[in-house]
């Protein structure tokens, strides 16, 4: 008997409390009509009871409400995990990034997989872990067992998880494997050698190359494009190894190793997306850089900047992923106190000056000024961008790309740039002397200027200027304030608990406590929505430096840094530190990320 289709399971759920004895009739009452619904909306007429739809998918289309209430639908994931503790099985959320391709694909074939609906994902200490989605079938497992001489331990999933990771690891897989085979071995046996490997094997034989254009090395650029994008990744990293190919993809920050592949279809997936950016497939000595737009099947359009250079093994390709969502957001959802919203908001509405944004490369600086000007055009304005390279192209903004090969740099640009009529001008990175002054030269031309900096907090930005050469009156007349920024991440609110710290042991870290004795604060414990890290998205914290009348007469004065900063505290800036535990305190991170991000 197929437990998952039977009334069986009704009386489980009823006993367990998640369907009540009224909800159990109306379904039993309507499930026959429910069924021929689903089937005509599926199209799939003439499918067998016993392949679509069960009794699972028919009740979590009605769209009950847990136990009769007002909390929870009873969803598929729910009905799963009741199913698990009856037959007394653990249940499975099973999690792309933790399994391992070669146990999934190569252990049972696609068909036997989706028509038993099983999915190897796990081989620990001699047993695989197999996720089943029928409680009862042994048989089957008894078999598989006989077959790979290998002991099982089952897990209960979800149908809709085990037919998704089926559908995209063994599609994937299947497209790297198709490539491999019929490009990767030299005839006689031997395996093919990458030429741009620094080792300089010698390559005594001739093989046919994979080109960009394969059929299966398109699919398989596509499928990680699109799993970067479900999975919320950052950049996709694609490194050549002695003997593999290696695909990690950076989310939230951290780095998570996705695919090993075989090495010989690593110059045919770098040749696709170098193709895509529309870079010199055949130069692959010398770095280049380049984008991508491509389309999601939701309308939305991102954007994927590609920068390639020669490594020691061949040629490393890294994409950053600049979805619009993230690049342009509300500047009150970047994560201000309501001091420093108050404080940049009055730059940003200043009629001319220069604002600097500060902090290393991936302190989200390019989210803020990108959401700034979004938040500040109007079709009366007109605003103009030089960039180093365009991050996000917006209709809105006039972008100027850098191109140095053919002198197009970011001073001779801000030469010409005033005579293009802008009402503000954001200026990618301020390198030099030259740039630097073109750049107070607009804001006391009536322009309001925004601009980057590489220094450790917003006080430095004055000395910054000074060693580039800019007179201390210049900077003093122009400047209306410097922000430092970084990002942190954030505790997982699925997973997030309690737990209480000495205030001696923080005040020994260097946090700005008023208080002693224990303090409670909140991190998370790691659980399948973030991947057991215990963070979840990240969030900025800032140091807000405005120049003040006194601050103005320092700098111009040439007043030590040091004395403006503390200056600069008693008129109220909260320093880097001091928001990064505002948002300690406010459990929305940790203190180890807030150490991680202000430590200098």
């Amino acid at each position: 008997m197929n437990f998952l289709n039977s009334d069986a399971l009704f009386d489980l759920l009823v006993a367990r409390r998640v369907l009540t004895p009224k909800q159990r009739e109306f379904v039993t009452l309507e499930k026959g009509k429910q069924r021929q619904k689903l089937l005509r909306q599926a199209g799939k007429e003439g499918v067998t009871d016993k392949d679509y739809p069960d009794m699972v998918e028919i009740l979590t289309s009605f769209n009950l409400k847990l136990a009769g209430g007002e909390g929870a639908l009873i969803d598929e994931e729910l009905i799963m995990q009741t199913v698990a503790k009856e037959h007394k099985l653990p249940f499975v959320k099973l999690d792309p990034l933790e399994l391992e391709m070669e146990v999934v694909t190569k252990t049972i074939p696609r068909n036997f997989a989706i028509r038993q609906l099983l999915l190897p994902f796990k081989m620990e200490d001699g047993l695989l872990a197999m996720a089943v989605y029928h409680p009862d079938c042994h048989g089957v497992l008894e078999d598989i067992e006989q077959a790979n001489q290998v002991r099982i331990k089952p897990y209960i999933a979800t149908k809709s998880d085990i037919k998704r990771i089926i559908a995209e690891f063994f599609g994937f897989q299947r497209s790297i494997s198709a490539a491999e085979d019929q490009f990767g071995i030299v005839p006689g046996g031997s395996s093919s050698v990458d030429i741009g490997n620094l080792e300089r094997y010698v390559k005594i034989s001739s093989a046919k190359e994979i080109t960009s254009s394969d059929q299966h090395i398109k699919s398989a650029v596509n499928h990680i494009f699109h799993y970067a994008l479900e999975q919320r990744a950052s950049d996709i990293h694609i490194e050549p190894k002695r003997s593999a190919c290696v695909v990690r993809f950076r989310i939230d920050g951290s780095l998570h190793t996705i695919y090993n592949l075989p090495k010989a279809v690593h110059a045919a997936i770098a040749a696709r997306i170098k193709f895509l950016a529309r870079l010199d497939i055949a130069e692959k000595r010398r770095p280049q850089d380049g984008r991508i737009k491509i389309g999601e099947k939701s309308g939305k359009d991102v954007e994927i900047r590609v920068s390639t250079v020669p490594v020691a093994f061949g040629e490393k390709v890294v994409m950053r992923i600049l979805d619009s969502a993230m690049i342009f957001q509300q500047i009150d959802s970047l994560g201000f106190s309501k001091r420093d919203l108050d404080v940049y908001n009055s730059f940003i509405s200043a009629p001319h000056g220069i604002i600097l944004v500060t902090g290393p490369t991936g302190s989200g600086k390019s989210t803020t000024l990108y959401s700034t000007l979004k938040e500040i055009a109007t079709p009366e304005k007109n605003i103009v961008t030089v960039e180093d390279p365009v991050e996000m192209v917006h209709e809105e903004f006039n972008q100027i790309s850098v191109q140095p090969l053919i002198d197009i740099t970011f001073s001779n640009i801000l030469r010409n740039i005033l005579r293009q009529d802008p009402d503000i001008i954001m200026i990618g990175e301020i390198r030099d002397r030259e740039t630097a002054a073109h750049a107070v030269q607009a804001a006391m031309t009536g322009h309001l200027v925004f601009s980057t900096l590489h220094t450790n907090d917003a006080v430095s930005s004055i000395s910054r200027l000074r060693d580039l050469g800019l007179q201390p009156f210049m900077i003093a007349s122009t400047l209306l304030g410097c922000m430092a920024q970084r990002l942190v991440k954030m505790i997982c609110p699925t997973c997030a608990e309690e737990f209480s710290m000495k205030g001696e042991e923080l005040l020994k870290l260097g946090f700005p406590l008023a208080e002693t004795g224990n303090i409670t604060l909140r991190r998370g414990k790691g659980c399948r929505e973030c991947r057991g890290t215990g963070y979840k998205g990240r969030c900025g914290i800032f140091e807000l430096f405005p120049m003040s009348s006194q601050l103005k007469k320092m700098a111009a004065m040439d007043t030590h840094t040091l004395e403006m900063r503390q200056v600069a505290i008693r008129e109220g800036m909260t320093t880097l530190r001091e928001d990064a535990w505002s948002k300690v305190r406010r459990g929305i991170t940790t203190y180890e990320e807030a150490l991680r991000a202000t430590s200098v």
